[in-house]
């Protein structure tokens, strides 16, 4: 049977790296390329059997693990590797918190990308100094917020919270009435324990990325 592979990266040379990878290691791979979250979203859609996704955080419609988030909610049967620049300690704790099976950065080689997919296809998990990883998450403190509580609309709301986005906007942008987006703030912020929407994009703010 064929894998399925979806590589969701917005650098166009850098994904035909990764699709000759994986045509050259893979047998029978069929590959779909997507540059941003909504690509990915309808092609996830379309092709339920996709075997993996390959995401990098910054696409052009997203920045950060908010993206992990939303997919992970909405095709929670699909594994996802994180292939990102940014590999501090921080950044592949949220990934591995937020349900991603494993995260490859970027400046890796190939042998050991491929080696990770592979094992990720197998379905074991693969992130780079696990051991260090799994240390600081029982250090964590307990009361930090869990935003995979939230359902994948929620993310959304509150990625377009974090961008500034004004009720109206949001509804406009969702296709709902006001009304609902003003609900899904009220229940946003009972998941998070907070009290008001800048408390919220304070905490929104902790899944974005670095600056390049």
């Amino acid at each position: 049977m064929a894998v399925q592979v979806l590589v969701a990266d917005d650098h166009p040379l850098f994904r035909e790296a990764i699709v000759h990878l994986l045509t050259r290691t893979i047998p029978e791979v069929v590959i779909h390329e997507a540059s941003s979250l909504a690509q990915s979203r309808d092609i996830l859609s379309d092709h339920r059997g996709v075997s993996l996704l390959l995401l990098d955080l910054k696409l052009s419609d997203t920045s950060g693990i908010d993206g992990l988030l939303y997919l992970k909610k909405t095709y929670p049967s699909v594994p996802v590797i994180v292939i990102s620049a940014y590999d501090n300690q921080a950044v592949i704790q949220d990934a591995l918190r937020y349900g991603a099976s494993g995260f490859i950065p970027k400046h890796l080689g190939m042998d050991e990308i491929a080696e990770a997919i592979n094992i990720v296809l197998e379905g074991d998990v693969w992130f780079p100094g696990s051991d260090d990883i799994q240390e600081n998450r029982e250090h964590e403190p307990a009361d930090q917020p869990d935003f995979s509580e939230l359902t994948a609309t929620q993310i959304k709301v509150l990625s377009l919270l974090r961008d500034g986005k004004p009720s109206k906007e949001m509804a406009t942008i969702l296709s709902v009435t006001e009304a609902t987006v003003k609900a899904h703030l009220t229940e946003i912020y009972r998941k998070l324990n907070v009290r008001n929407r800048t408390q919220a994009v304070v905490l929104a703010k902790g899944l974005e990325l670095p600056d390049a």
